[in-house]
């Protein structure tokens, strides 16, 4: 019998901005832009190549970069042209902006424009004794985490990474409890544009956040 898609998504829970694994290990979600490395000068690619090493070198607990390639969403883009057309007085203009409406939505019929979102994972999961290469067991009794704790050392990993992604001249954003609903429903339909979670779920998931 084949498990069903959900089965494959380990997130218990989405809660405080993070997500929470069946595990009990939690997970933040920083979105950052992307950098194009080419048109930094070599003294400008060096100097950010040792910024990013010091960034590794300064880690004591595992991240995870995730890139992922989409098909575009520019409806709201379109949705802000028809509006600016609408209130156009001047008849030149007016022409122009639907000439230019014209030209993007003949052109998105017949090419795919491909956008890549950055993601950098922040974990942190539940204390382990490591009797071996096979074998694991969670801590017990006095020595298990609270919540509390978790989620403490867990702000602590992420402000961590946040600084240091500035340093190196990045604007990470932290998703929300909404944004990261998003990021599990795109990842698992990549067939559709960025963005397009269905409204009857983002009314749903809003009335319950």
């Amino acid at each position: 019998m084949i498990a069903p898609t959900f089965s494959l998504i380990k997130v218990k829970d989405i809660r405080n901005n993070t997500y929470i694994l069946e595990n009990g290990g939690l997970r933040n979600v920083l979105r950052v832009n992307g950098l194009n490395f080419f048109l930094l000068s070599e003294k400008e690619q060096n100097m950010l190549i040792g910024e990013f090493k010091n960034f590794l070198d300064g880690l004591d607990f595992p991240i995870e970069i995730l890139v992922l390639s989409r098909l575009e969403n520019i409806n709201n883009y379109l949705k802000i042209l028809h509006l600016r057309t609408e209130e156009e007085k001047d008849p030149l203009i007016k022409f122009q902006l639907e000439e230019y409406i014209s030209f993007l939505e003949d052109y998105l019929q017949n090419h795919k424009i491909m956008k890549k979102i950055f993601y950098v994972i922040v974990p942190y999961d539940p204390l382990e004794i490591n009797l071996g290469p096979l074998s694991k067991i969670k801590r017990k009794n006095n020595l298990e985490e609270s919540e509390e704790v978790k989620f403490e050392q867990l702000e602590i990993r992420t402000a961590y990474v946040i600084d240091s992604l500035f340093n190196l001249g990045l604007s990470p954003e932290r998703l929300s409890d909404l944004e990261l609903i998003e990021l599990l429903f795109e990842v698992y339909n990549p067939n559709l544009r960025w963005q397009q979670l269905p409204k009857q779920i983002i009314q749903k998931l809003t009335e319950t956040i």
